[in-house]
C-alpha cells in the first residue's frame, strides 16, 4: 500500500483542478453550478476522495475563518477589505465565494456524488467518510449563518431554489449522518481502494474522528440543552486518546496545493496582521513565536517565511479535528457534570503546544491548573490553542459562553451591525438574493432580518 507522501503526489493534480474551480466559480453560471450531481459518476471512488478532502481542509483557512480570526480579535485589518472587517463591516459579499464554490458547489457536492456512488457500488467506507466530512461542513456551515438549505440542498435541476431549513433541524440532520458514519465504520466497512489523505483507509481512526465531531457538535448547542454535555462525554470516550490519532491534513509547499490562511499571506501580503490584544495576552506563552512575530514597525504578523509558524506556512499541517479540541470539550464538559477537569485540561494544553512544536507544555499547563479551573479557563485556554487551526470552534465557544470578554469595536455600528456588537453571525450571501430570492428572504425574516447582531438560534 502507497505511503501518505506518495500518495499526495499521485492525487495532487486533483487537488489542483478543485483550486481551479474554486476560484473559477464567480464566472460560472447558474445552471451550471446546479447540474444533476448523481450524473457524476465516471469517477472512480479513490480519486474522489482526495478533492473530497482538500476541498474541505482549504475551508478552514478561508474567508471564513479569516473573518472570525478578526471578529475573535485574533487578527486585525491592516489594509483593504480587512480594515472593514475590523469595523465589523461584514457585507453579503464576503463569503459569496465560500457559499458557491466551496460549499455547495463545492465540498458538499462533491460528498454527495461519493456517498451515492459509493452505495451504488458496495464501497461502504467511502460512504462513512463522505457522510464525516459532509456532516462537519454542514455543522461550521450552519454555526455561520443558522438556517440554510438542507433537506432540499443539492437537488441539482429538481430543486433549483431549495428551501432553508432552521439551525435547529441542521444539527439535528448533521448528528443524524455522523450516526450513519458511526454505524458503518464500527462494522468494518469494505471497499477501501486508496484516496484517503489523512488515515490511508484506517477506518478505526475514521470511526474515533466521526465520534469526536459528533461531539463537537453536541457542544454546539449547549446552550440549547445541557443534557448535551453528558452526551458529549459519550461520544468523547470513543474519541482521540493521543495527537498521533488526530484527522491531519498535510497540505504542500506549491501555491496549487497550499493552506488557504497561507495562500492569502502570499497573495495580499500586509492587509492582515496579528490583533496586538491577542499579541499581548499571549506574551510570556511559549506558543507565541510559533503564531507571531514583530516586524521591523513594531506591527505583529502572522505570516512569513519563518518555519516557526507552523498554521501559516504553506504546508502548514491541519486537523479536521485535533485531539486538543477533544480534550478542551472533555473539560468543559466534566466541569458542567460536577466531574474533575483539571487531567483532561492539562492533556488540552500539553496538546497544543504538542501541535505547534512549542516546549514547556506541562509546566504551563500546571500553573493554569494550580490558579483554580472555572469554564472561563477553560474557553480562554481554548481560545488561545485553536488559533490557526479551528476559529470557527473560537467562535462558537464565544457565542455560547461569552468568553473569552471581548470589548466591541466602538467603530463597529453600521447598517450591518446596528447595536455595534461583536458580530453573532454572517450575513447571507449576495448569490442567494440572486438565485433563491423567495427562500432566503423568508429564513431572514423568520431570524428577526439576521443581521450581524442577532444571535443565531444556538446561541440565543
Amino acid at each position: 500500500m502507497k505511503n501518505l507522501f506518495e500518495m499526495k503526489k499521485l492525487y495532487n493534480t486533483y487537488i489542483s483542478l478543485f483550486l481551479v474551480v474554486l476560484f473559477s466559480c464567480e464566472n460560472t453560471p447558474f445552471d451550471e453550478l446546479n447540474n444533476d450531481p448523481t450524473a457524476l459518476t465516471e469517477v472512480d471512488l479513490n480519486l474522489m476522495l482526495p478533492e473530497v478532502l482538500s476541498s474541505s481542509m482549504f475551508n478552514e483557512g478561508g474567508g471564513g475563518p479569516r473573518a472570525i480570526g478578526i471578529i475573535m480579535q485574533q487578527f486585525i485589518g491592516l489594509d483593504a477589505q480587512q480594515i472593514d472587517y475590523t469595523q465589523y463591516i461584514l457585507g453579503t459579499d464576503l463569503l459569496n465565494n465560500y457559499w458557491r464554490g466551496g460549499l455547495y458547489a463545492g465540498v458538499l457536492r462533491s460528498c454527495d456524488v461519493m456517498i451515492k456512488q459509493a452505495q451504488q457500488e458496495d464501497a461502504p467506507f467511502y460512504e462513512a467518510v463522505g457522510k464525516v466530512v459532509m456532516a462537519n461542513q454542514y455543522g461550521i456551515s450552519t454555526s455561520y449563518f443558522g438556517s440554510m438549505p438542507f433537506t432540499e440542498a443539492l437537488q441539482g435541476a429538481e430543486v433549483f431554489q431549495p428551501k432553508y431549513d432552521t439551525q435547529e433541524a441542521v444539527y439535528m440532520g448533521v448528528i443524524q449522518m455522523l450516526d450513519e458514519a458511526i454505524t458503518i465504520l464500527s462494522g468494518e466497512p469494505i471497499g477501501y481502494a486508496g484516496g484517503d489523505l489523512i488515515y490511508d483507509g484506517n477506518v478505526k481512526r475514521w470511526l474515533k474522528t466521526a465520534k469526536a465531531l459528533k461531539a463537537r457538535f453536541l457542544m454546539h448547542q449547549t446552550k440549547r440543552n445541557s443534557s448535551n454535555y453528558s452526551a458529549a462525554l459519550t461520544e468523547l470516550g470513543g474519541a482521540y486518546t493521543s495527537i498521533e490519532e488526530q484527522s491531519d491534513f498535510q497540505f504542500e509547499t506549491a501555491q496549487i496545493s497550499n493552506y488557504s490562511l497561507a495562500k492569502f499571506g502570499i497573495e495580499r501580503p500586509s492587509t492582515l496582521g496579528i490583533d496586538s490584544r491577542f499579541a499581548e495576552m499571549m506574551k510570556g506563552d511559549p506558543r507565541r513565536p510559533f503564531y507571531m512575530f514583530q516586524d521591523g514597525d513594531g506591527v505583529w504578523q502572522y505570516f512569513g517565511s519563518d518555519a516557526n509558524l507552523p498554521y501559516s506556512k504553506s504546508d502548514a499541517k491541519i486537523p479536521m479535528i485535533s485531539f486538543a479540541e477533544v480534550k478542551f470539550m472533555e473539560a468543559e464538559a466534566l466541569l458542567e457534570t460536577g466531574a474533575d477537569p483539571a487531567m483532561a485540561l492539562k492533556e488540552a494544553i500539553v496538546a497544543s503546544f504538542d501541535q505547534c512544536g512549542a516546549d514547556g507544555g506541562e509546566a504551563y499547563a500546571d500553573a493554569v491548573i494550580t490558579e483554580g479551573i472555572d469554564k472561563e479557563t477553560i474557553i480562554v485556554e481554548a481560545y488561545k490553542a485553536y488559533y490557526g487551526t479551528a476559529f470557527h470552534e473560537t467562535w462558537v465557544n464565544y457565542r455560547r459562553t461569552g468568553f473569552p470578554v471581548l470589548e466591541a469595536n466602538p467603530n463597529g455600528s453600521n447598517g450591518f451591525n446596528p447595536s455595534g456588537v461583536v458580530p453573532k453571525r454572517f450575513l447571507y450571501p449576495d448569490s442567494e438574493f440572486q438565485t433563491n430570492m423567495e427562500n432566503v428572504t423568508a429564513a431572514q425574516k423568520a431570524q428577526d432580518g439576521a443581521l450581524l447582531d442577532v444571535a443565531l438560534w444556538a446561541f440565543e
